[in-house]
């Protein structure tokens, strides 16, 4: 069994590219609803939310569609294996905490709350959104901090 326990580049680049989507279409969306369109020029649009709104809404939504599919993909392999060599548990159970809390939220936010707890909620899905992005980007840098370096084939020529 190998030493390590390193995702295809391929998965790897298109989990990164995913997340990296979710958190810029999430966190354009929280600027523009709450910055860029704010509570008093909604007045003079009778309520309506910012255009960019919904497309930012449906580019986060097709993240979501990637990265639970990515996510499927993944742990069948890395996280099994990194399960059974006991590595880094507490990482990869904090990342998928926060997926599942991240996706019962996002449902929760567009089926079963009330209008009245949508801030509140949308609030806390955003700072386990940004919580999740960092913890990955954290479980990355370790990994690359431990895994061994390659010998360096011209030292072993000689």
């Amino acid at each position: 069994m190998r030493r390590h326990n390193t995702m295809p580049r391929w998965q790897r680049r298109a989990l990164y590219l995913t997340v990296a989507l979710l958190t810029a279409s999430g966190l354009l969306w929280l600027c523009v609803h709450w910055l860029a369109w704010p509570q008093a020029s909604r007045a003079t649009m009778e309520g309506l939310p910012s255009p960019w709104e919904p497309w930012l809404m449906k580019l986060h939504g097709l993240g979501v569609l990637l990265v639970l599919l990515l996510t499927g993909r993944l742990s069948g392999v890395h996280l099994m294996k990194g399960w059974r060599m006991h590595w880094r548990r507490g990482e990869g159970l904090a990342l998928f905490a926060l997926l599942g809390g991240l996706a019962l939220g996002g449902y929760a936010l567009l089926y079963l709350v009330p209008e009245t707890w949508r801030d509140g909620l949308g609030l806390a899905h955003a700072a386990m959104g940004v919580g999740m992005a960092v913890l990955l980007w954290w479980h990355r840098r370790s990994a690359a901090a431990h895994r061994p370096s390659m010998p360096d084939p011209a030292s072993s020529a000689h």
